[in-house]
């Protein structure tokens, strides 16, 4: 059963009229719409209005995405029945509150998710118990973070910096004297590789200088953010020597052939361990990065400006992105190396399908494309693993909107064929792959060459190669047509025994 459901349905705001009679301030927001939906007396006050109707009115269109996922977030984490209580910023009447947050899912009206948000004005003395995590995270993580003021002195530094830097009095170290630069910034823009003199001798770094402000005096000050790289750089550098090696080798001694191309063989085996072993080195800091600055950006410590709210943003869009990136290698190496596992339990085809359309329908429409999902049989179930069928139709359909142009359609549907089987087909009207280059679509680091095209955003190549992977695993099988500038349809099918 969907655990939707289960959740109570309001028909319409009369229903809760009942809430007036109390002083806490309550208000009901629908998820699907952005949109308030209703309050009680104590919360017309609280948001400084004289009406339901001029509450309703509010303009919420400059919510952030990272506002609106949390949001959804929200819902599905209320839906199983944990109890989410945050702290948040909110701005009525354009002045900034603080306040706790209580949140309860429920369906309102034509059965949109919407909640209903109980909020206590006055902040808890110590942090919830998510951003002690946060906190916590970045105090253990190996990503060094350091902050200067603009005139190049320290101003703090987390542990990790101090283990490798020394915890000499912060007031005696300069962005000079620590990376011989004063202007290391303004050269580093903003990511580079710099070879750093620490306690452990020469080593390089991965550094990210970003502008932020100090949260004490108000100051601008400089983020720099570095991981240790230097086996990933040592490692290319062997790379580099052995290649020239290779090819000196095949271009004077020709009769060593084979013996190249055993080497080739260790060096593909290498990269699949080295793809593994740097995504699983990598995650852990980038969660740090993403998870301190969705804090950030939710204002957790303190009111934010619109610009820096703009650069947040950019900073957990960039950071989810190369996660995903990372995810797909992780993905990949387990395939090449026969350790692909499948945890299967019953799930509704609905709930799939309802996930992807709450995740893509904002994807879409920042291109003005229409995204249609039709599921005609609400009551189809399956017997499988929900998390890699929902990655199946995630990789689908991001193809699907990367490919299509502005004002383009996708469509997802869900169907079964003349043989019973289950299609999960989405269909999009974008560039098309021309029939050279369909049978390379699903191999591992293939991408075809859409330069001429609009689109924008690359990934590595390992989307249809994961999915086609992923459903053999099912039991089922994978199928794309397409022709150029008409559009692409793909059809991901299981087969009947995996219906319930």
């Amino acid at each position: 059963m969907n655990f939707f459901e289960k959740l109570p349905h309001i028909r319409n705001p009369e229903e809760l009229s009942v809430y007036n009679k109390l002083r806490t301030v309550i208000w009901v927001f629908n998820i699907d719409n952005h949109s308030f939906w209703w309050a009680n007396e104590p919360a017309l006050k609280f948001w400084e209005v004289d009406s339901v109707e001029e509450f309703l009115s509010i303009d919420l269109s400059d919510d952030s995405p990272v506002v609106r996922e949390r949001l959804n977030d929200i819902f599905l984490t209320g839906s199983t029945g944990d109890i989410v209580e945050e702290n948040w910023t909110l701005y009525p009447g354009g002045n900034p509150k603080m306040v706790i947050l209580t949140f309860t899912p429920i369906l309102i009206g034509d059965l949109n998710r919407a909640v209903l948000i109980e909020a206590s004005p006055e902040l808890k003395e110590e942090l919830d118990p998510r951003a002690k995590r946060i906190l916590e995270a970045v105090r253990h993580t190996p990503l060094m973070i350091s902050t200067f003021d603009l005139e190049g002195r320290l101003l703090a530094q987390n542990p990790a910096a101090a283990n490798i830097y020394g915890s000499r009095s912060e007031s005696m170290v300069t962005l000079e004297n620590r990376y011989g630069d004063a202007k290391i910034e303004e050269k580093i823009q903003h990511s580079a590789d710099i070879l750093v003199h620490t306690l452990m001798g020469k080593r390089w770094h991965t550094l990210t200088a970003e502008p932020g402000r100090d949260p004490v005096s108000g100051n601008r000050v400089i983020v720099i953010t570095e991981e240790d790289v230097t086996k990933r750089v040592q490692a290319e550098e062997e790379l580099r020597k052995l290649n020239m090696t290779l090819e000196q080798r095949v271009v004077e001694r020709t009769e060593k052939l084979s013996y190249a191309r055993k080497e080739a063989e260790n060096a593909n085996a290498a990269k699949t361990d080295f793809l593994a072993t740097m995504s699983h080195e990598l995650r852990t800091p980038l969660n740090a990065i993403i998870g301190f600055s969705d804090m950030l950006s939710h204002k957790v410590y303190g009111p934010v400006t619109e610009k820096q709210l703009v650069a947040l943003e950019d900073i957990n869009r960039s950071g989810r992105h190369l996660l995903r990136q990372i995810n797909e290698l992780l993905d990949a190496s387990t395939i090449d190396a026969g350790e692909l596992n499948l945890f299967e339990s019953t799930f509704s085809v609905a709930s799939v399908t309802d996930y992807c359309n709450t995740i893509f329908q904002l994807e879409a429409a920042k291109k003005n494309q229409r995204l249609d999902v039709q599921v005609p049989d609400l009551s189809l179930a399956l017997h499988a693993d929900e998390y890699r069928i929902t990655q199946v139709i995630i990789n689908l359909l991001t193809n699907a909107i990367k490919y299509t142009a502005e004002n383009g359609t996708i469509r997802l549907s869900v169907f079964r064929n003349s043989m019973g089987e289950l299609v999960f087909e989405v269909r999009d009207s974008g560039i098309g792959i021309s029939k050279d280059h369909l049978s390379r679509v699903s191999q591992a680091f293939t991408q075809i060459d859409i330069s001429s095209s609009s689109t924008s955003g690359k990934g590595v190549g390992l989307g249809l190669y994961i999915v086609s992977h992923l459903l053999t695993a099912h039991g089922g099988r994978f199928d794309i047509q397409s022709e150029e500038r008409v559009g692409t349809t793909v059809q991901a099918i299981l087969p009947i025994e995996r219906l319930v």
